[in-house]
């Protein structure tokens, strides 16, 4: 059912416009990573279907948004983004979608008054804890900046893995390859306390493993073989 109801449980307190522009872009983006990538979401129930959500994800490549994105088909989200690419008519098409610019190097308070903003309002987040693409396709480790705003939030965490998409657009490649898989797996919600009942190194452990474990799952799927089951606790 589409309404009025379901436009507030999917990203409340946003515009109608806005939304179906967003979901518009969506539908486009993934028909394109089908045809393109045999593009495949594994367990995209998991997802809240409402509520305040903050994803995490590994990042491989410029096309991991777009991948993390279609997977959220039921909820929209605001992804985090360098505020670097946000400059001309790209700058005004990824504000249009709700992203939020970041500064890499130093805290950036405004980024994070935004991501929390979202998040209290009962909306989706979604942040590559990594701080920039992996050169090689390896998960690097994440910086603290992820600790610090599932701490302030209190929400809940999903963690994604994406696989596939380094070798259709590794950094340092000026355009994607038009050929290729990609997969994302989808883990089951964390619960804030695991994370901000925990020691800090313990904490970011505990992120870095639920997005690596989803990550391998992704790259089995990749490889045509069946994804092994999460190790993690629901």
């Amino acid at each position: 059912m589409i309404g009025p109801l379901q436009f507030r449980r999917r990203v409340p307190g946003r515009s109608i416009p806005a939304i179906l522009w967003f979901d518009a872009c969506r539908f486009l983006v993934e028909c394109s990573l089908r045809v393109l990538y045999r593009y495949r979401v594994l367990d995209r129930r998991r997802i809240p279907r409402e509520g305040a959500v903050l994803v995490i994800a590994n990042h491989v490549s410029f096309l991991d948004p777009m991948l993390v994105g279609s997977a959220m088909s039921d909820r929209q989200f605001s992804p985090m983004a360098r505020d670097t690419l946000f400059k001309g008519f790209f700058g005004r098409l990824l504000r249009s979608y709700g992203c939020i610019p970041v500064r890499r190097e130093g805290g950036d308070a405004a980024a994070m008054k935004a991501a929390l903003g979202e998040l209290a309002a009962g909306r989706c987040v979604a942040i590559f804890p990594e701080g920039t693409r992996s050169e090689d396709g390896t998960m690097q480790p994440f910086r603290r900046g992820v600790l610090l705003l599932v701490r302030r939030a209190k929400v809940r965490i999903v963690p994604m893995g994406v696989a596939g998409s380094h070798e259709v657009w590794p950094k340092g490649r000026s355009r994607p390859r038009l050929r290729g898989r990609v997969v994302v797996a989808v883990g089951e919600a964390i619960e804030p306390t695991a994370v901000c009942d925990a020691e800090e190194s313990a904490a970011l452990g505990l992120l870095e493993q639920a997005v690596g474990e989803q990550a391998a799952r992704a790259r089995t799927a990749v490889a045509g073989r069946r994804p092994p089951p999460d190790s993690l606790p629901a």
